[in-house]
């Protein structure tokens, strides 16, 4: 019997239909504010995996964006703002209370945000949008989980690196602090060293915490909105640009604190350029970041490196730098290859890097793991010298200070990993169990972020440790009745054996 061209068009649509799931679409808040550059693109690495999946954005941010940073249905509106910077100069690195106070000052001057007029037009205009769910880049600013409550939606975070005291303490996920190292532990202690620092951080922590709570407090009133401890336990999900199986510390998290390590370089994945391809010398790349620049350096750093460098001819060094004598350090050295910025990502997927020299923040790193590629670390700041330090421990590198930085220090640390394979096989190794996961992070995210929606905040997915108070959550009154009974029992019998 034959079929009709009709029918046949029939069958071939309920073929399409069943075979390709209809999306719905929604519509989310990505709220990226004082966050660094680095930091950004993982917000928007995320954002992109959700424009993929059909939804509809929109951003705000404190950073312009490019054409190239994200594509698709998407609404970016720039609040132009940098946070005033502390002036340090009358003050000495290691004076840690002055350090701590301009902390401090910090943490409460990232609250002028709030002020700003073009802030208060989108956050006031009307009528207002509906948002199914809100993104926010979370960078110790807890105090902007009232946007969510003015916009009554969901709110999820994302987080640049493994989950620390604080996103652990908003999701009320257990920190077994005597084995797993923090993030921004630079010694990644262990044990009762561990558990002290521990105390100490969560004493920071519980200061920060009440700088944020008084600029909620100022810009999201009460009753017209949620308390700051209600909206800080309803976060319904932690994104982090981490991957524990390989990057490690193994720690136990709940199952609304998914890793999505690598997503950066998932959205960012794309074929070498011809002159990438053509390059067919061994290779060294460079980079001490976005935020470092050489033209503030001093003559001696400069000259360190390029001496260092003048001793590897039979590499071609790749060096992202912006300070002078660009073009007199390209002649003197033709190997070593100036730049104010090399396509990083590209260089290490060539299969032709044999080093990376970087200042190890956590794109770096994770980039560097994922193409197998061995380090030589140079910490500046932050969380770069915890990173670093659980590098050089599983002997993906080594790491060097760069206070006092001689040339030969440099020329035996790299000629030590460039002559030795036991560095290499123990980054190959890694990058292959950071390759190796049942789902890619693009994916990953997305399921859980849709998921947050389908469920209306996914309250199921909740830490019931959120009801609790922190004496109760550290089990104090339990601990406080069992030894206290106790002294009350050895006292009472004390006293009746004076008795007899």
């Amino acid at each position: 019997m034959k079929r009709s061209p009709a029918s046949l068009w029939s069958l071939l649509w309920l073929f399409s239909a069943a075979s390709f799931p209809l999306v719905e679409s929604h519509h989310i808040l990505g709220l990226f504010v004082n966050v660094h550059r680095s930091q950004l693109m993982v917000h928007l690495a995320v954002c992109q995996a959700l424009i993929q999946k059909g939804h509809q954005l929109t951003l705000v941010t404190t950073l312009p964006l490019d054409d190239h940073d994200i594509r698709g249905n998407v609404t970016h509106i720039l609040i132009p703002w940098e946070q005033p910077r502390e002036d340090s100069d009358h003050h000495t690195p290691s004076d840690f209370f002055l350090r701590l106070e301009r902390m401090f000052n910090r943490l409460e001057k990232s609250g002028d945000f709030l002020n700003l007029p073009e802030w208060k037009v989108f956050l006031q205009g009307a009528p207002n949008p509906h948002f199914d769910l809100m993104l926010l880049g979370y960078h110790f600013n807890d105090y902007l989980l009232g946007v969510a409550a003015h916009f009554k939606c969901p709110v999820a975070i994302i987080s640049t690196q493994q989950p620390t005291g604080f996103v652990n303490s908003l999701m009320g996920n257990p920190e077994e602090r005597w084995y797993v190292p923090q993030p921004y532990d630079s010694q990644q202690r262990s044990g009762i060293s561990a558990w002290i620092f521990g105390i100490w951080e969560k004493l920071m922590e519980i200061m920060a915490r009440r700088v944020m709570q008084k600029i909620y407090s100022l810009h999201f009133p009460e009753p017209q909105y949620p308390g700051f401890e209600t909206m800080r336990r309803s976060v319904a999900l932690t994104l982090s640009n981490h991957h524990a199986i390989s990057e490690g510390p193994i720690a136990p998290v709940l199952p609304n604190m998914v890793d999505i390590g690598g997503i950066l370089l998932e959205q960012n994945i794309k074929e070498n350029s011809q002159e990438i391809s053509a390059i067919n010398r061994s290779i060294i790349v460079f980079s001490l970041g976005t935020r470092f620049t050489w033209q503030k350096s001093p003559h001696s750093l400069i000259s360190t490196f390029t001496k260092a460098f003048s001793q590897f001819p039979n590499y071609d060094i790749y060096w992202t730098y912006d300070g002078a004598n660009q073009s007199i350090i390209s002649v003197d050295y033709p190997h070593i290859k100036i730049s104010k910025w090399w396509p990083q990502c590209e260089l290490l997927a060539s299969g032709k890097v044999r080093l990376f020299i970087t200042h190890g923040g956590k794109g770096s790193v994770s980039e560097a793991l994922y193409y197998g590629v061995p380090m030589l670390g140079l910490p500046l700041l932050g969380d770069q010298r915890a990173n670093l330090q659980r590098m050089q421990a599983k002997k993906w590198g080594l790491t060097l200070s760069t206070h006092n930085l001689t040339h030969n220090e440099l020329h035996k640390a790299m000629a030590r990993i460039l002559g030795g394979s036991e560095y290499t096989k123990a980054i190959s190794k890694a990058s292959q169990l950071y390759r190796d996961r049942p789902m890619n992070s693009s994916d990953l995210a997305t399921f859980w972020l849709e998921y947050i929606i389908r469920h209306d905040g996914a309250r199921n997915l909740y830490s019931p440790s959120r009801q609790l108070t922190w004496i109760e959550n550290l089990s104090i009154d339990v601990y406080v009745t069992i030894y206290g009974g106790l002294i009350l029992i050895v006292i009472v019998l004390r006293k009746m054996n004076s008795l007899l």
